[in-house]
């Protein structure tokens, strides 16, 4: 049954797929996805969004074949590759206005993850200078392989910031897996 609760950006579709190409993980993937979602990673950009249950059934079938390092491995790629052309720009913007904190990229990630989801709310709350929790607030539950997505991504936001290295110091699930909170310092 279709969660259609929260949906997946094309844009997102097409760096999944780029990075299961650049990993060598396609052919593997594609053999455990349902045939709408082979067609979707096909023609990822055949529609603006997708339904997220194509994003949970790759990314089930990607963590089955890889694991959870390989799985975060993925996401940063992702990131890198795909969603970092497109807000690296913003980004550094943000950097050179305001320092080279940490706070300064993920106090933008609630506006950004627009990018690559649609239904999904971001917070980030500073608790000091130095650490902070980043809140996401998916409108049903995920699978715990969205813990190894955001943790890829936030490597390749912390690089970002190579002069003040920053870390997950610890994270939680909540809300019947509705909810992940990360909570991060420098």
């Amino acid at each position: 049954m279709p969660t259609q609760a929260f949906e997946v950006t094309g844009v997102y579709l097409a760096g999944f797929r780029k990075a299961l190409v650049e990993l060598g993980l396609l052919e593997p993937v594609l053999q455990r996805v349902s045939p709408a979602t082979k067609a979707a990673l096909d023609s990822p950009h055949s529609a603006r969004t997708h339904d997220a249950d194509l994003l949970r059934d790759a990314s089930d079938a990607l963590f089955a074949v890889a694991g959870s390092q390989v799985f975060q491995k993925h996401a940063y790629l992702m990131a890198r590759d795909t969603l970092g052309k497109i807000l690296v720009p913003m980004f550094k913007v943000a950097l050179a206005l305001t320092g080279t904190s940490p706070a300064t990229l993920l106090a933008r990630v609630p506006d950004s993850v627009h990018q690559a989801l649609r239904g999904v709310t971001v917070t980030w709350t500073p608790e000091s200078p130095n650490a902070g929790a980043l809140q996401i607030d998916y409108p049903v539950a995920v699978p715990p392989v969205a813990e190894d997505g955001w943790r890829g991504t936030l490597k390749f936001l912390f690089e970002l910031t190579e002069r003040t290295p920053a870390a997950i110091t610890w994270t939680a699930w909540r809300n019947d897996r509705r909810t992940l909170v990360m909570r991060i310092a420098w």
